[in-house]
């Protein structure tokens, strides 16, 4: 018996409360994380995230502090971990609640897309399988996975809105690239939608004028966007590619997406084995063709022809495909390397195209064995629970975080060298160098476990070990800011002046928005009374940051030190006069 439409309309509320609330009870144990991983940088220790001028600051400045020179620009997100913690004064669990309030949120999203093209029992059956996910659980339980959730959210109303041919869209767009770069996947969505589904039936301007007009605003947004970055990179990196990448080629780069495929979709059907790191050792460059790309390749064939093959027949089939490759795009290292060869959380909007194409087949086998969808759905949502829930934990505190993560991924270099940098932090020398030794051993070519190798060297009263570390790093990148300017402080701090004086003003020019090495260069020469070289190097930074008042302070100190008092003088009262524009910038 056909269903009335107000017991449609019961059932779509009961659909919408009920992936709500299954996402928020798989995810409530989110709640008692701390900052794991990348949370400690990006929220714990962030300046910009513990005053009230983050919110606005934020957008004049990377996503990762500066200190780091990762880049990437995410400003809504910063802004918003500014709120919770320099506005609300709230702790971590807020921070995790927020994330789990959005997934939920990005659950109800999910199944009105799915709802375009499925029954509202399909529907829910997608809805399900992407809020239950345990891929997810890294974009949810951790405090920095709200890049995804946010982007995410945000690119799925502009798809709704644009659907609905409304000006919101735009908005909605800009929000979605302010919250993480990959939501320029809007753009093809948007022409994806417009080919296979067209405009929405309550749409109520359906002239092509205004389809023409808002595809123009949304390359103005992406122009402005465009131009915002190249202002705030101009000397900076936008994103450190992954280690992977480094001396790689276009076509070394295809193979080893190529034998990624496979492991996409083994986490998208069967994702029990679940890895926080998808670095070398665990995944390897690529560079000729082996079983796993040629069955990389055979999957990708498959899926370009199930979704040609589905265009008119199926059309779910064919947007979920689509819908992949498209959000998949800015990771899938195809056109450009990126930071990552895979990463869960970046499979968080991508997997809402595998959410439909899997409510489509839930679909048609419902139609012929209805039970059979029920019991099999239930043992896959059970298990998917089960496996998200106790995989939330493990960004419940740092050490856990790295003894788990060692513990599950012993071939990573990144676990072993993250656990190098706990232990140095800990004054843990002795086991600190032996972790940093491991991680050189599986990855000889990254310079982080040489650098943390040397402290841990000089922790041991080691200069010698120290030193050899560090030369090494420089072979392996000889403009690595903070191996120069490690290297410059050892040096220093072994008397050896002349050479401290030229790894600062490599470590300068290499990053000039970094005053450390200035302070480091002109106290080497300050030392062995080499004014002249000092006062050269307070002079090219006082032209590039000619507003910092700290900068000036340390110049006027050491003219007062040479004897020139009244150019001290002059400079004090530059440093002065320069205090409140000083503080508005900062």
């Amino acid at each position: 018996m056909s269903e009335t439409f107000d017991e449609q309309d019961r059932w779509q509320r009961w659909a919408v409360a009920s992936l709500a609330i299954i996402a928020v009870l798989c995810y409530a144990n989110a709640l008692a994380n701390g900052y794991v991983q990348d949370d400690q940088g990006i929220i714990h220790d962030n300046p910009l995230v513990t005053t009230v001028s983050g919110l606005w600051r934020a957008f004049i400045h990377p996503y990762w502090p500066e200190r780091n020179g990762a880049g990437q620009y995410r400003p809504l997100v910063i802004a918003s971990f500014v709120f919770d913690r320099a506005v609300l004064h709230l702790g971590a669990w807020w921070f995790h609640l927020e994330n789990v309030a959005l997934h939920a949120f990005v659950c109800v999203l999910v199944y009105r897309l799915l709802s375009l093209t499925l029954s509202w029992r399909a529907a829910w059956l997608g809805g399900a399988w992407f809020a239950l996910q345990p891929i997810h659980v890294e974009a949810v339980s951790n405090g920095v996975g709200r890049c995804e959730l946010m982007a995410s959210a945000f690119v799925l109303l502009a798809f709704f809105a644009h659907r609905e041919r409304k000006r919101s869209a735009i908005l909605w767009f800009a929000l979605a690239l302010a919250s993480k770069e990959s939501g320029i996947v809007f753009l093809g969505l948007a022409v994806l939608n417009d080919v296979l589904l067209g405009r929405a039936s309550d749409a109520k301007d359906t002239s092509a004028q205004r389809v023409r007009e808002m595809y123009l605003a949304y390359i103005g947004v992406a122009t402005v966007y465009a131009g915002v970055l190249s202002l705030i990179f101009q000397d900076k990196i936008f994103v450190a590619t992954a280690v992977t990448w480094d001396n790689a080629t276009p076509v070394d780069r295809w193979l080893t997406m190529l034998r990624v495929v496979p492991e996409i979709a083994r986490l998208l059907l069967a994702p029990v084995d679940l890895k926080v790191d998808y670095t070398p050792r665990t995944i390897d460059l690529v560079t000729t063709v082996t079983p796993a790309v040629v069955l990389g390749a055979s999957l990708l064939v498959a899926s370009l022809a199930a979704m040609v093959a589905g265009w008119r027949r199926a059309p779910a089939v064919a947007f979920g495909i689509a819908w992949f490759f498209i959000a998949f795009s800015p990771v899938s290292n195809v056109l450009f390397p990126s930071g990552v060869v895979l990463a869960e959380r970046t499979l968080y909007l991508p997997s809402i195209g595998a959410a439909m194409v899997a409510g489509w087949v839930a679909e048609r086998v419902l139609a012929v064995r209805p039970r059979a969808v029920a019991v099999f759905a239930t043992a896959l949502f059970v298990g998917f629970a089960v496996r998200a829930w106790t995989r939330t934990p493990f960004w419940h505190d740092k050490r856990n975080f790295l003894i788990q993560e060692v513990s599950e991924q012993p071939e990573s270099f990144r676990a072993h060298y993250t656990v190098c940098v706990l232990l140095v932090l800990e004054g843990k020398f002795a086991v600190g160098a032996h972790e940093c030794q491991t991680a050189r051993r599986l990855l000889p070519q990254d310079v982080g476990p040489y650098d943390t190798g040397s402290d841990a060297a000089l922790g041991l009263h080691d200069t010698a070990t120290a030193g050899a570390l560090l030369d090494s790093a420089l072979h392996q990148r000889p403009n690595d800011y903070a191996t120069l300017l490690d290297f410059a402080r050892l040096r220093r701090a072994q008397g050896r002046y002349r050479e401290a004086i030229a790894l600062a003003f490599s470590a300068y020019e290499s990053m000039p928005d970094s005053l450390s090495a200035i302070d480091e260069l002109t106290g080497s020469a300050q030392r062995i009374q080499d004014f002249t070289d000092a006062d050269a190097a307070f002079r090219r930074a006082l032209a590039d940051h000619p507003t910092i008042t700290h900068l000036r302070e340390s110049y006027a100190a050491m003219l007062a030190d040479r004897g020139d008092t009244a150019a001290s003088r002059r400079e004090l009262a530059v440093a002065r006069s320069g205090v409140i524009t000083s503080l508005f910038n900062q």
